[in-house]
């Protein structure tokens, strides 16, 4: 009976220490991981790691409630459908009081609330609106595609077309791919480029009107203030502008007015650190435009050398023209002009769009927009990660424009997983009912990032968005002084419970 008692005790031993073996190999590899991963290396303070628990203890809860209702899960589920489940959850109460430093990859036209521009711009009296071959545009003047018979007020329009909210609801769908068409997120990637560029020629004249377009700008910096941002690098063609006198503005008129504008709004808001300008073109130009684009930049960064400070090419690259065809011109400014380019935004691999990313890294692009396909060049990502190249992330851009349905398969995954340098932004957030960066942030923490990423994660792509910036030594470091104390007090709310009601957590 002893020698039994003394065999099972050594059989039980004997399985703890399998057991403790195999519980320790596995924690090892987990905590590896994460250690490793975008964030895992953050410092926390005891204040952060107090939030950390209680951040991560709503997180781990939705995870949970995600897997037993799936069909409700906003994390798994495309925007358009998600976006009330998000408005309404604790955790994005949360991503909304984070101060976010910087948004490095935003379009002027497409930056502002569809909402905003509908029930301000569209209610002046200057508004009307022209049909031209089946297509809308905004505008407050007749021109070469607007005659004078096809050009109405849309004051008037308001009036004779039924009630003013479903008048404007239809005005709105114009300018807002959310509620332009609800097929659009199973329809093929150029269908949905066609509506999104629509979109963009809808808007442009109507701000290009100088009264409406300092406006315009005003109310972006406003919206990405209040949603806690403090820097913005805006994409901009700086295309002229014009008057009521019909008088126009060109390229350094245009730069002049919106320098002006920052440094009003950074008046107005001292913790503001401004904006500057990446001078972007469309790629669908030829090779003596994309010439011209150049110098006008070369001039441009001579003349507002801390506004006009990097050069762009945007515009779908599967079906316009890669960044090969312009290497001629590109390579002979490369010395003195600091590139951002647009690489990668594709699903291709080893087609031209994709290749993109091999010519931005060869011309020294300064990061890299979207850079969606980057994860399938072994070689290719690893020299970036060591160039310490940030790529751009766009989460809701990637899966409105049909790259990605559900994000929690989203590239970003892996670069986030081999801790290659990203910064979150959200690319044309007032084209898909969007407003600010906050989604785009909900979605990187809930989708983007492990389960078990926390503070320490957001963390890292706050400070990244500062690191990664064109800011000057000088102006970066007031940047994280004022980032740091914001950061401190956003903290402190978060464990005092004033963010969400005391008994989520």
């Amino acid at each position: 009976m002893i020698g039994e008692l003394v065999i099972v005790s050594l059989c039980t031993i004997f399985v703890q220490a399998v057991s403790n073996e195999y519980n320790n190999k596995r924690q090892a590899i987990i905590d590896a991981e994460n250690k490793y991963a975008t964030g895992g290396h953050s410092f926390l303070t005891a204040k952060e790691s107090q939030a950390n628990k209680i951040l991560l203890s709503l997180k781990n809860q939705s995870i949970s409630d995600g897997i037993i209702n799936p069909d409700s899960y906003a994390p798994g589920m495309h925007f358009f459908h998600a976006k009330h489940l998000i408005d309404s959850s604790d955790i994005f109460k949360i991503i909304k009081a984070i101060p976010k430093g910087s948004v490095l990859h935003l379009h002027n036209v497409a930056a502002v609330s569809s909402e905003w521009i509908i029930k301000n711009l569209t209610y002046r009296p200057e508004a009307k609106l022209c049909e031209s071959n089946g297509n809308f545009f905004f505008t407050t003047r007749i021109s070469h595609h607007c005659p004078k018979e096809s050009v109405k007020s849309i004051q008037q329009l308001r009036k004779e077309n039924g009630t003013e909210e479903s008048f404007d609801i239809w005005l709105e769908s114009l300018i807002n791919l959310k509620l332009r068409n609800p097929d659009l997120m199973r329809r093929s990637i150029n269908h949905v480029w066609d509506e999104f560029e629509q979109m963009f020629s809808a808007l442009k004249e109507m701000v290009s009107y100088k009264p409406f377009f300092e406006d315009f700008h005003k109310q972006l910096l406003k919206e990405f203030y209040e949603d806690n941002v403090l820097y913005i690098e805006l994409r901009m063609s700086l295309s002229r502008l014009y008057d009521e006198n019909d008088r126009t503005y060109d390229e350094f008129e245009v730069a002049k007015i919106i320098g002006k504008l920052v440094e009003s709004f950074k008046q107005e808001n001292s913790d503001f650190m401004g904006a500057k300008i990446i001078y972007s073109k469309h790629r669908g130009m030829d090779n003596k435009a994309a010439q011209d684009q150049l110098n006008t930049f070369a001039n441009l960064n001579k003349d507002f050398p801390n506004l006009v400070i990097g050069f762009d090419l945007v515009g779908q690259e599967d079906i316009n023209q890669p960044l090969s065809v312009f290497m001629d011109e590109l390579q002979t400014s490369q010395k003195s002009t600091a590139y951002f380019f647009h690489a990668g935004e594709t699903n291709g691999y080893g087609s031209a769009a994709d290749l993109n990313l091999v010519d931005a890294m060869i011309l020294n692009t300064r990061r890299i927009g979207h850079g969606y396909s980057l994860y399938k060049h072994s070689v290719l990502w690893r020299a970036i990660k060591s160039k310490g190249i940030a790529l751009e992330v766009c989460p809701l851009s990637n899966q409105v424009l049909r790259l990605v349905d559900d994000l929690r398969n989203h590239p970003a995954v892996f670069y986030v997983s081999e801790n290659i340098p990203i910064v979150i932004s959200c690319d044309d957030p007032g084209f898909w009912d969007s407003k600010g960066i906050s989604y785009d942030f909900y979605y990187a923490f809930m989708s983007i990032a492990s389960s078990s990423a926390g503070i320490g994660f957001l963390k890292q792509i706050v400070w990244d968005s500062v690191r990664y910036s064109s800011l000057t030594t000088q102006e970066r470091q007031q940047f994280s002084q004022t980032l740091q104390a914001r950061w401190d007090s956003f903290m402190d709310e978060l464990i005092a419970g004033k963010l969400i009601a005391n008994d989520c957590v």
